[in-house]
C-alpha cells in the first residue's frame, strides 16, 4: 500500500505529544526565560524538564551540575522510605510493662502530640498519652508505676546532625531528632493577657516542666525561650506587647525526656501514682523479652511523607532517613545514597547525602537526577500517595501562596526549598483533568511533565521564585494545550 508524506506526518503526530508541534516553540521559551533570569540575577540555574508520556527530556540548563536542593532533597528521602519500608509501613511506638517500671520503646515517629495532626483529627495533642495513660493505669490498678523508661538514643548531642549550623538549633526547622519524639520536637509560645498581665503559655505542658517568666511589658514583641538541659524548666525574658493567638515554636533540648515529663503528668491527671523517676536508655541496653505490651500507637508512612512534604517539616524527613536506613546519619546516608542509584536509576556522580530533609548545604544532586527519580516514581504502586503528599500550587502546603491564579491553581504537585542562598522547586505540572477545586488526584491518572528547577547563589529570593513561577506557568500552558 502506498502512503502518502502527509499520513506519514499524521501517523508521526499520534505517536507525539499533542504539544509536540509546538515543542522547539516551548523550548526556546523555556531557554529564554533561563538566559534572562541569569542575565539578571547571576544565580547558578539547574533546570530539567521530562515529558512523562513520552519519557523524553524536552528542556535542560546545567542539568547534570549537582546543585544544593534545600528541601528538595526530602523528595529523594521520601522515594527512599518508600523504597526500603513500602507503602503499608506504620512506625509503631510501643508502651510496655517491666515490674514496676513502663517502658516507652521509640520508633523515630516524628508524629506523636503533632499540633497540626491533632487539630486535623479534632484531638487534644495529649490525646495518644491519655491512651497510654488509661492502659497503665489498667494493668498498674492501685499500685504504683515505679520508673518510666524512654527507650531512645540515649545522648544528647546525637539529636542533631553534625553538619547543621548551631544558630538553627533553637528553630522549629532545626529541631532535635530522636527515637521518641514529641510535638514535632518544639515548645509552642503564645501570649495571653490574666490578671491584667500578659504572660506566656507554653506547650505541651506538665507538672514536671517549670515556666519560668522574666518578661516585662515594652513597645514591641522582642522575647527568647531557653530551655534547661532536660527541658525540665524553661525560661522566657525579653519585652512584650500584646497578646498572641498564634503560636511561635521554639526547638526543645531532649524530646524523649519532654514526653516522659509529659506522659508523667498525664498519669497523674488519670489517676495513677509515679513513685520513681524517668531513665533514658539507649534501645539497645533494654531487654523487652520478659515485658508485656499495655497498648501502642502505629503511625502510617504516609502520614509521615505527608508532614515532610505538604509544610516542610525537617524533623519528619529526618526520622523517615533514620528509620529507613541504620539509625545513623552516615550508615542511613549512603545506603540511601545506593539505593536511589540501584533502584531509580540516578547518577552516582551527581549525588552526594548528607542529611534527610536538606538543612545540610552538604547534600548535593542534579536536576536531571530529580526528574529521572520524579519519573521512575509515576510507574511504582505507591505514586498516588506519594503524589498527593506534595503541596498544590494556590491550595495548600508551602504552595498555596503560589499560582493562585484560576488558569494555573492546583496545576503544580511540588516540593519548595529554601536555605540561604538556595531556592529549589521540582515536582509535576498536572493535566487539567486531574484537579477539580481540591488537591486531589483521581486515581490512575499521571502528570504531563517532571520538572526540577534548582537555583544557588541567589541574591533575591523573591526574584527567584517569579522566574520559577514563570517557567511553570509555560509548563502548564503547554500541558492545557494537550488537552
Amino acid at each position: 500500500m502506498k502512503l502518502s508524506l502527509a499520513a506519514i506526518a499524521f501517523c508521526f503526530a499520534l505517536a507525539s505529544p499533542a504539544w509536540a508541534g509546538g515543542a522547539q516553540s516551548l523550548s526556546r521559551q523555556l531557554g529564554e526565560l533561563v538566559d534572562e533570569f541569569q542575565r539578571t540575577s547571576r544565580a547558578a540555574v539547574g533546570v530539567s524538564v521530562v515529558d512523562l508520556p513520552t519519557g523524553r527530556e524536552v528542556f535542560a540548563n546545567s542539568a547534570n551540575q549537582v546543585f544544593i536542593p534545600a528541601s528538595n532533597q526530602k523528595l529523594l528521602t521520601s522515594a527512599f522510605a518508600l523504597a526500603r519500608l513500602g507503602g503499608t509501613f506504620q512506625f509503631t511506638t510501643t508502651v510496655a510493662r517491666a515490674g514496676n517500671d513502663v517502658i516507652i520503646s521509640g520508633d523515630f515517629d516524628p508524629t506523636l502530640g503533632d499540633p497540626i495532626i491533632a487539630a486535623a483529627q479534632g484531638v487534644s495533642i495529649y490525646h495518644q498519652l491519655d491512651r497510654w495513660s488509661q492502659a497503665i493505669r489498667a494493668s498498674f490498678g492501685q499500685s504504683a508505676v515505679g520508673d518510666i523508661i524512654l527507650r531512645s538514643r540515649a545522648e544528647a548531642g546525637e539529636f542533631f546532625h553534625p553538619r547543621w549550623k548551631r544558630r538553627h538549633r533553637s528553630l522549629w526547622y532545626g529541631a532535635p531528632v530522636a527515637g521518641l519524639n514529641f510535638h514535632d520536637n518544639c515548645f509552642d509560645v503564645t501570649f495571653v493577657k490574666r490578671a491584667g498581665r500578659i504572660v506566656p503559655r507554653v506547650a505541651p505542658a506538665s507538672r514536671y516542666i517549670r515556666v519560668i517568666n522574666q518578661t516585662r511589658p515594652g513597645p514591641r514583641q522582642l522575647w527568647r525561650l531557653v530551655p534547661s538541659e532536660s527541658d525540665s524548666v524553661v525560661t522566657i525574658s525579653g519585652r512584650v506587647k500584646s497578646a498572641s493567638a498564634d503560636p511561635l515554636s521554639v526547638a526543645m533540648t531532649d524530646p524523649p525526656m519532654v514526653l516522659g515529663f509529659v506522659l508523667a503528668d498525664r498519669l497523674a491527671r488519670a489517676g495513677a501514682a509515679v513513685k520513681g523517676g524517668l531513665r533514658k536508655l539507649d534501645a539497645g541496653r533494654v531487654d523487652l523479652a520478659e515485658a508485656t505490651v499495655l497498648c501502642d500507637t502505629r503511625t502510617g508512612i504516609f502520614e509521615v511523607i505527608r508532614r515532610a512534604n505538604k509544610r516542610s517539616l525537617n524533623l519528619a524527613a529526618e526520622c523517615l532517613l533514620l528509620r529507613a536506613g541504620d539509625g545513623t546519619w552516615p550508615g542511613s546516608g549512603e545506603l540511601m545514597r545506593k539505593t536511589l542509584v540501584e533502584k531509580f536509576g540516578l547518577a552516582s556522580g551527581e549525588l552526594v547525602i548528607s542529611d534527610g530533609g536538606g538543612l545540610s548545604r552538604a547534600n548535593k544532586v542534579s536536576p536531571r537526577n530529580v526528574t529521572k527519580l520524579l519519573q521512575a516514581m509515576t510507574t511504582g504502586p505507591d505514586f498516588a500517595g506519594f503524589l498527593d503528599s506534595l503541596p498544590r500550587s494556590g491550595v495548600d502546603g508551602t504552595l498555596r501562596r503560589r499560582l493562585r491564579g484560576r488558569k494555573y491553581q492546583g496545576l503544580v504537585a511540588g516540593k519548595t526549598g529554601y536555605i540561604s542562598g538556595v531556592v529549589a522547586l521540582s515536582g509535576y505540572i498536572l493535566a487539567p483533568n486531574m484537579v477539580a477545586k481540591t488537591e486531589t488526584t483521581a486515581p490512575g491518572q499521571k502528570p504531563v511533565f517532571a520538572f526540577s528547577i534548582l537555583l544557588n547563589r541567589v541574591a533575591h529570593a523573591g526574584q527567584a521564585k517569579r522566574f520559577q513561577n514563570r517557567l511553570c506557568k509555560l509548563l502548564i500552558d503547554a500541558a492545557v494545550s494537550n488537552q
